[in-house]
């Protein structure tokens, strides 16, 4: 008897190579990601723990989130530096209405949900009809937001907020924390509708160009809306968590958030210029990002030198971005 044949070499070298073109930018992070977890689980203190693993997680459960909608906000080829002060934001109107006006907690939310779509419904208004670019206006909104955090809470915490609520951070279900699994399923919605909605493909051919977008009738002034009023509602969705967590509502949480959250976009292979990315690597992105956060901690690192070393990867992963685009060193 004879061997079965293999299948054909030349189409299975072009398949190959086909994945690692698609998928090479998920596949260099992934490489970096498990440098990473190898490198402090040698030296990292209680870094190779089951224990240590869920606290990353549930860490990065609000960035994730986040950062599912600003991957559609960077797909789109736009950016939005204001989730972090809607993370305050939210939170503190959600304790205020909760605590102080009595409101039920079903309605608290909601309302808080309609106060994070009209602040995205802004950005977008102000991109569409006036030509701002999202830059200056989420710039400015990241100092007006947080502003207005600190006016409506008279910048004191608001708490505390009902013990039913302890079980939305601090619950579990299956032994898989609450926020963990609405993270789980943000990133599964996030990723379908990216890859298999008519929507995603809109934002892919929005961020690619959106002149001919606009010639095959997709319609770029709403597309350019609604992926600010997702980034926003899921910023909001994430100040909630963050209130239960801390059984208040504080204007000053979510300081910095964004630069996580964008730099863990970036670091996931979407592209600033836009056209291009996926949820898979921005989850991986994610993780990267928190477990060199975490493994820094663990080594008992000074903090400012974690912010410099994010600073110097986001510049690493932009210079990378671009020189696969152009496949030539940028000059």
């Amino acid at each position: 008897m004879t061997a079965p044949q293999a299948i054909s070499s030349p189409h299975a070298t072009t398949s190959i190579r086909h994945a690692f073109r698609t998928w090479r930018a998920e596949i260099g992070v992934s490489f970096g990601l498990l440098s990473l977890v190898a490198f402090f689980s040698a030296i990292a203190p209680n870094f190779a723990t089951v224990a240590n693993a869920d606290s990353v997680l549930l860490q990065v459960s609000v960035p994730a989130i986040i950062a599912v909608g600003m991957t559609m906000v960077i797909i789109a080829g736009e950016i939005d530096l204001s989730v972090g002060a809607g993370v305050g934001l939210a939170g503190t109107l959600f304790a205020l209405v909760i605590v102080q006006r009595g409101l039920p907690i079903w309605l608290g939310g909601l309302c808080v949900l309609a106060a994070a779509a009209a602040i995205g419904a802004a950005i977008g208004g102000l991109r569409v009809l006036w030509g701002i670019p999202s830059f200056i206006t989420t710039i400015g909104l990241l100092s007006a937001v947080r502003g207005l955090a600190f006016l409506i809470s008279d910048s004191v915490t608001i708490g505390p907020l009902p013990s039913s609520l302890e079980s939305l951070w601090y619950g579990k279900v299956g032994g898989i924390g609450v926020p963990i699994l609405i993270m789980l399923a943000t990133i599964v919605i996030g990723g379908v509708t990216l890859s298999q909605t008519r929507f995603g493909r809109h934002l892919y051919a929005l961020g690619g160009n959106s002149v001919t977008a606009s010639r095959y009738g997709i319609p770029v002034a709403r597309m350019r809306v609604y992926v600010f009023i997702i980034v926003q509602c899921l910023a909001a969705i994430g100040g909630i968590l963050y209130a239960v967590r801390l059984n208040g509502g504080s204007a000053t949480v979510g300081d910095l958030l964004e630069l996580d959250v964008i730099a863990a976009v970036i670091v996931g292979g979407t592209s600033l210029s836009g056209g291009g990315g996926r949820i898979a690597g921005t989850v991986i992105g994610v993780l990267f990002v928190a477990v060199l956060r975490n493994g820094m901690v663990l080594m008992g690192i000074d903090p400012i030198v974690f912010m410099i070393a994010q600073g110097l990867v986001i510049i690493l992963a932009v210079w990378w971005s671009s020189f696969r685009r152009s496949g030539t060193r940028a000059e």
